[in-house]
């Protein structure tokens, strides 16, 4: 569909719900939504005919969402953006959701200029990433059920589709693994991985070690956003020298989660995987974590990011022009294993 006909959508949805629609334009778009806003509000709309069937932006497969919607629909949106404002997390409210003529959402705006976009980025970036950790903080306080996915929990809620930690990490190594079952189309993935030269299967015995560990960590399940990157970051205009305010979007991505060592996975693909990177270590504290629990987190934050690798590359599997991406990632997952 042509912008102009989804703008025209966007008008109706924005008048459907009572709200002007004088200025609407154009903001943007990503893999999931087509972003139409005014002054008062932005309308996201769908840009597949169903939404549960879109990948997020980075062709991403979560970790034991195969089978499953793998970006957040709105109404979980909704839902869970309500759950991080309410505990006093910065980010835009979902005002209303719906499905006609296209799955949509009209969401707060958020005021102010993408991170990426800040013509002052470079110097102001590390304490952009100490305001994301008081954030997420403050997100972790809202518990949830389950670990994984969000799915229905029958109540009007949701939960995360498996009921613990390890059943989760089991449904990991299964699907990745093949550890404790193989179906052929997850052997030929991981057979391919080992055809890359790269990984080795010592390797990947020594992730099998570290996830069945994992499974014995003392973990709750919480409000995870886990898409913690600069282009999720709007920055209020700032003055006499102010880096600004922050405001957390797109939750796309989240999850019943375990919180910070999962938090660090999009970190990490930018920075180094070390408390001794200024924006790592601006994170963390401001998360409230000591110099030795920053410590402690980077290093459970590393197998995090193995797993996020192994289940992206996964992902990407199927696609030859992936190759060089999936290439890229068993090297990052041997050169931690390598520090192990």
């Amino acid at each position: 569909m042509n912008e102009q006909s989804m703008a025209a959508q966007a008008g109706d949805v924005l008048r459907r719900h009572g709200y002007r629609t004088s200025g609407l334009a154009f903001v943007g778009a990503g893999a999931q939504s087509a972003c139409y806003g005014t002054e008062e509000v932005a309308v996201l709309l769908s840009r597949s005919a169903d939404v549960d069937r879109v990948a997020d932006l980075t062709g991403h497969v979560v970790p034991g969402s195969e089978g499953h919607p793998t970006c957040n629909n709105y109404a979980v949106l909704q839902w869970l953006t309500s759950q991080a404002a309410d505990v006093g997390v910065r980010t835009p409210r979902f005002l209303a959701v719906g499905d006609e003529p296209r799955p949509y959402a009209v969401v707060e705006r958020a005021r102010g200029i993408l991170a990426t976009d800040h013509p002052r980025v470079a110097e102001h970036a590390t304490g952009w990433f100490g305001q994301l950790g008081e954030e997420l903080a403050r997100t972790h306080r809202v518990r949830t059920a389950g670990f994984g996915m969000f799915v229905p929990d029958g109540a009007g809620g949701y939960r995360g589709r498996f009921a613990s930690w390890a059943e989760y990490l089991d449904n990991w190594l299964g699907v990745h693994l093949c550890v404790g079952r193989s179906r052929p189309e997850d052997q030929k993935v991981l057979d391919l991985f080992l055809a890359q030269g790269i990984v080795t299967e010592n390797d990947l015995a020594l992730v099998t070690a570290k996830v069945r560990e994992a499974q014995e960590w003392p973990v709750r399940s919480v409000l995870t956003h886990y898409d913690n990157r600069l282009d999720n970051l709007v920055v209020e205009a700032s003055g006499a020298g102010n880096a600004g305010r922050i405001t957390v979007l797109d939750w796309g991505l989240s999850l019943a989660g375990i919180g910070i060592r999962q938090e660090l996975i999009k970190l990490f693909e930018t920075e180094p995987t070390s408390v001794d990177s200024p924006r790592v270590a601006a994170f963390l504290s401001g998360y409230g974590l000591s110099h030795a629990e920053a410590v402690e987190t980077v290093e459970d934050g590393k197998l995090m990011l193995v797993m996020d690798g192994l289940g992206m590359s996964y992902g990407w599997a199927g696609d030859p022009d992936r190759l060089d991406g999936i290439r890229a990632w068993l090297r990052t997952v041997t050169r931690l294993c390598r520090e192990w």
